[in-house]
C-alpha cells in the first residue's frame, strides 16, 4: 500500500488562525460587524435595520455619512462581514430569500448567523435560485444547534455526538446516519442501518473537526472541475444508509488523520489533522475539512493510478521493442536494413529509458509538478521519450499540483467516483434507457439508491454555461438527485448543484428528463431499510 504524506501546519498555528477569525467575525445579528479585511472601513448594523430584518436590537450605525443605496435588506447584506464573497447576483438572490418572510427566510437568517460566527462557509449563501430551498439535513442540524447549543447551553459535542450508557440504548435513540458516544470509550459510533451501528476509528473531537454541524451538509464546489466527484460524495453523505461509508474513510492515528477510500490503493496522511500549508484552497471545496481531505486523497489516488498505468505501458513497450530488436539482430550482419533497424530500435529504447528515469525521479518528490499528458479520451500521448510529460502549470496555469489537475482539471466520470467509494454504479441515458431510469427513480424505497445526474453538453468549447437559472441548471455539470414522496404521495426529486450543497430544488420526473442527459445510479439497499422513505 502506498502512503503519500502531506506535510501540515502546526496545531498551534491553526488554533491561532481560528481564534483570530472568531475575533474578527463577531455575531452579525446583534453586535457590530468587524471587517474580515483589515483595510476595509468598519461597518455596523443599525438598530432599525437589524429590527427590520431580524427583529433584534443592536448598536448605533457608523456608515461614514454616505447615503446607502437600496432597501434595508440590501443595505444589511452589503454590510455583512462576508459581503465581498458575494457576487451581485448572489446578493440579489439572498435578498429575495430574506424578503419572502417564510420558513426559508428563517433558516437563511440562522445560516447567515452561523456564517458570521465562522461555523459555516460563506458560500452557503451563494448560488441560490428561484426554485431553491435549503437542504432538509442542513435544516435539521440548524434546529439542533439553535435549540440545544444556543438555547439550552449544551456543548456542540453533547448536542451532535450525544453520550449513552450502552450501545443498545444508543441504537434505540439515534437516527440512521448519525453518530454517538458510549461512556468510557474513546472512539465514536455511527448508526449504519435500522438495527446496527459501527465503531469509527476516530474520537468525537476529530469527527467534529472533520464534519462540523450544518457545514457537513453545506460543502460548496470551488474552482476545481470535480463536480462528478462532489455530487457522488454528496449523494453518499445525504443518504443516511450510506453516510457511514464517508465516515469510515477516516482513521485517526494519534494527532494525524489518514484517509483511504474503500477501493483505493493509496492512503493519504494529514499530519496533525490539517491540510498541507501549501494546499491551493481554491482547488478544494469550501466547507468541512473532511470534504477537503477526501478531494485531496482522491487526487493522490488518481495520480498513483496514472503512474501505475504509465509504468505498465513502459514495461509493455520495452517488451515489444526487445522482441523487435531480437528479430533484426537475427538478420545477416551485412544486411544494411537490419543494421539501420537495430540502431533505430536501440535508440528508441535508450530514449524511453531516459524519459522514464525523469518521471521516476520526479515522482519521488512529493512537491513535484510533473504531469503525464492525456488526450481527450484519457489516453497518454506518446512522444519521443515515451508518454509525454510537462509541468502542470505549463499545461494549465490555474493549477500548481498535478493531483488537483487529475481530480478536476480534466473532469471525471460519476460512475467511476461511486465505484471508488465501493458502490457498483451504471450509467443510464435519457431516451435510450428510460425504462430502467423510471424503475430506479420511481422505486418504492428512495434510499435504496444513490443517484447523480449529468446535464446536456453546451456548444463545443463551452463548459457549465447557464441553461435554466431558476433551477440552477448549467451545461456539462453533475448534480445530486434524491427521490422523495411529497405530502400527497407524489414522487418528487431533490436536486442539488454541488456549488452549494445546502441548497436544492424540487423537480418532477419530467423536469429531470428535460434538464439531464444521463444518470449514474448505484443500488445500496442491503435489505435493512425496506420500510424507510426519504424525508
Amino acid at each position: 500500500m502506498i502512503n503519500f504524506n502531506l506535510n501540515s501546519l502546526s496545531v498551534q498555528t491553526m488554533q491561532m488562525q481560528k481564534a483570530k477569525k472568531r475575533e474578527e467575525n463577531q455575531d452579525c445579528l446583534t453586535n457590530p460587524i468587524s471587517p474580515q479585511q483589515p483595510d476595509m472601513p468598519t461597518a455596523k448594523v443599525s438598530p432599525e435595520l437589524a429590527k427590520a430584518v431580524f427583529g433584534v436590537q443592536t448598536v448605533t450605525p457608523s456608515f461614514g455619512g454616505k447615503k446607502k443605496k437600496g432597501d434595508e435588506v440590501t443595505q444589511w447584506i452589503n454590510n455583512l462581514p462576508f459581503a465581498q464573497d458575494l457576487s451581485p447576483m448572489d446578493k440579489r438572490n439572498l435578498g429575495n430569500v430574506i424578503r419572502k418572510k417564510d420558513e426559508e427566510t428563517d433558516y437563511m437568517k440562522k445560516m447567515i448567523h452561523m456564517v458570521c460566527k465562522n461555523l459555516v462557509t460563506p458560500q452557503a449563501a451563494t448560488s441560490l435560485c428561484r426554485h431553491g430551498v435549503m437542504s432538509d439535513f442542513a435544516k435539521q442540524d440548524i434546529d439542533t444547534y439553535f435549540s440545544k447549543v444556543k438555547e439550552q447551553g449544551m456543548s456542540v459535542k453533547d448536542a451532535f455526538v450525544p453520550e449513552y450508557t450502552t450501545k443498545a440504548e444508543a441504537n434505540d435513540a439515534t437516527p440512521v446516519g448519525e453518530v454517538f458516544r458510549i461512556a468510557g470509550q474513546d472512539r465514536i459510533f455511527v448508526k449504519s442501518d435500522d438495527k446496527n451501528s459501527e465503531q469509527l476509528n476516530m474520537d468525537a473531537d476529530t469527527y467534529l473537526e472533520l464534519y462540523p454541524p450544518v457545514e457537513r451538509f453545506a460543502s460548496c464546489q470551488n474552482e476545481n472541475g470535480d463536480c462528478y466527484l462532489l455530487s457522488s460524495i454528496n449523494s453518499i453523505m445525504e443518504n443516511p444508509y450510506t453516510r457511514s461509508t464517508i465516515y469510515k474513510c477516516f482513521n485517526q492515528e494519534g494527532d494525524d488523520v489518514v484517509v483511504k477510500l474503500p477501493n483505493s490503493k493509496t492512503e493519504t496522511k494529514f499530519e496533525k489533522g490539517v491540510l498541507d500549508y501549501k494546499t491551493d484552497l481554491s482547488k478544494v471545496t469550501s466547507g468541512p475539512l473532511g470534504m477537503k481531505m477526501l478531494e485531496k486523497a482522491y487526487g493522490v489516488e488518481l495520480e498513483k493510478r496514472n503512474y501505475d498505468k504509465y509504468t505498465d505501458i513502459m514495461n509493455s513497450e520495452y517488451e515489444k521493442m526487445d522482441k523487435q530488436l531480437a528479430k533484426w539482430q537475427n538478420k545477416r550482419i551485412q544486411d544494411g536494413l537490419a543494421i539501420k533497424k537495430q540502431k533505430e530500435i536501440s535508440q528508441r529504447i535508450e530514449n524511453w529509458h531516459a524519459g522514464q528515469a525523469k518521471v521516476d525521479e520526479a515522482m519521488k518528490d512529493p512537491n513535484h509538478k510533473l504531469l503525464i499528458l492525456m488526450d481527450d479520451y484519457g489516453e497518454f500521448i506518446i512522444g519521443k521519450y515515451g508518454p509525454m510529460t510537462d509541468d502542470v502549470d505549463k499545461v494549465d496555469s490555474e493549477y500548481s499540483d498535478p493531483k488537483d489537475y487529475y481530480t478536476g482539471g480534466i473532469g471525471g466520470i460519476m460512475t467511476n467516483a461511486m465505484k471508488d467509494f465501493g458502490f457498483e454504479a451504471e450509467t443510464y441515458m435519457v431516451g435510450r434507457d428510460n425504462r430502467m431510469i423510471n424503475k430506479f427513480l420511481l422505486s418504492k424505497n428512495p434510499y435504496d439508491y444513490i443517484i447523480t445526474a449529468g446535464t446536456f453538453a453546451a456548444e463545443e468549447g463551452e463548459m457549465e454555461s447557464p441553461q435554466e437559472l431558476s433551477y440552477s441548471i448549467y451545461s456539462s455539470h453533475a448534480y445530486k438527485v434524491l427521490p422523495f414522496d411529497d405530502k400527497n404521495g407524489n414522487r418528487m426529486f431533490k436536486v442539488t448543484n454541488p456549488w452549494n450543497q445546502s441548497h436544492m430544488v424540487i423537480m418532477t420526473l419530467e423536469n429531470l428528463k428535460e434538464f439531464f442527459e444521463d444518470f449514474a445510479i448505484a443500488k445500496v439497499n442491503d435489505g435493512q431499510n425496506k420500510n424507510k422513505k426519504a424525508a
